[in-house]
């Protein structure tokens, strides 16, 4: 899927210049990193808001593509999603250990080294990770898929986008079932085919 990006035709501000890269340049590069990743629909544009909002003013050339009074309702969406993913079941770290039968001798830093390699999300709000309880408690089959699939869609980077990849209903499938729903059920490979179109839809 190809992803327009903002400000790429802007007239550098000499105010603005750090390094030879004006702030309007600076963030459409980032905004265009983003999307080159996969899985960062949940944030992309919503970043780019946020790091425009303590700088717009009433002639800056990026309200013919945002309106400044969007930005705040952009974050009001944002912290909606994240409260909508914290409300499917999550584990702490030593929860995970001891309903999962997981011998490990430091639960916390087991699994802060999954998550460093992007093979389990973790998430972190108010200073503490939570876990997506889905990655322990399907089949085996199953957890290797997410496992695999965190790892394609880039969980190490963006933990919440890719969880929210998972827990969402999937347009692509005719019920909307979410990955998690499917994995579940056994569809171990309608999964496995979402997970392929996701990652060459990101990358195109």
């Amino acid at each position: 899927m190809a992803h327009k990006t903002a400000a790429s035709g802007y007239e550098a501000d000499p105010q603005q210049q750090r390094g030879g890269v004006s702030d309007h340049e600076f963030i459409a590069r980032m905004r265009a990193e983003l999307y080159k990743r996969p899985s960062m629909r949940l944030v992309a544009d919503r970043v780019t808001h946020i790091m425009l909002a303590g700088r717009i003013d009433r002639d800056d050339p990026i309200l013919e593509i945002i309106d400044s009074d969007d930005i705040l309702d952009e974050k009001t969406v944002l912290s909606d999603a994240v409260e909508r993913i914290l409300s499917f079941p999550h584990l702490s770290a030593k929860e995970v250990a001891d309903n999962y039968d997981k011998n490990w001798a430091n639960p916390s830093d087991a699994l802060r080294k999954l998550s460093a390699k992007g093979e389990v999300i973790g998430l972190k709000r108010a200073g503490k990770f939570r876990y997506p309880e889905f990655q322990f408690s399907l089949s085996e089959e199953a957890t290797q898929v997410v496992r695999e699939g965190n790892v394609a869609l880039g969980a190490r980077d963006d933990p919440w986008g890719v969880a929210s990849w998972w827990l969402s209903p999937n347009p692509s499938t005719a019920d909307r079932k979410s990955p998690v729903q499917l994995l579940d059920e056994g569809s171990y490979d309608v999964v496995r085919a979402l997970l392929r179109a996701e990652i060459a839809d990101d990358i195109a």
